[in-house]
């Protein structure tokens, strides 16, 4: 895996994991600023709520970004590995997820667990992006049968 599909790959990650919980606290929080907003958020009528929500540059806006990173995925898709760019792109995205909601201030219940977890994930992140195509090459005569 060259330099460049590596980076393309963190980029898929960051924008997946920085944009959910965005979109997550947009979506929860009427806005405070307009009494309209309030009266149509917590409205029956599903239409109008749906309405509301689409008028949120605070969720359209983390969810245009998001679709981009999809974009960028499937384009990495068709020329990287797949049994790579998967778990790379879906592990970062964790990472940029769990980082973004701190950042948030969104509370973390063990905050030990989830440190551990990210350096968990960015090791195997990182065993997967430098392993070899073919597996371990052992010695000189590696992958030979010997009559």
């Amino acid at each position: 895996m060259n330099s460049e599909e590596a980076l393309f790959l963190l980029l898929v990650g960051a924008l997946w994991g920085c944009t959910n919980p965005l979109m997550r606290k947009a979506s929860e929080q009427p806005s405070a600023n307009n009494t309209q907003d309030v009266i149509t958020t917590t409205t029956s009528n599903p239409i109008k709520r749906l309405l509301s929500k689409l008028a949120n540059i605070k969720i359209w806006l983390p969810y245009a970004i998001n679709q981009l990173g999809s974009l960028l995925y499937y384009k990495l898709l068709a020329s990287s590995r797949l049994t790579v760019s998967v778990p790379i792109c879906n592990a970062t995205a964790m990472v940029f997820s769990c980082i973004t909601s701190i950042l948030l201030g969104e509370r973390v219940n063990k905050p030990w667990r989830a440190g551990l977890g990210v350096i968990c994930i960015m090791v195997g992140s990182g065993i997967c992006m430098t392993a070899n195509e073919g597996g371990v090459e052992i010695g000189d005569n590696a992958g030979k049968d010997e009559l």
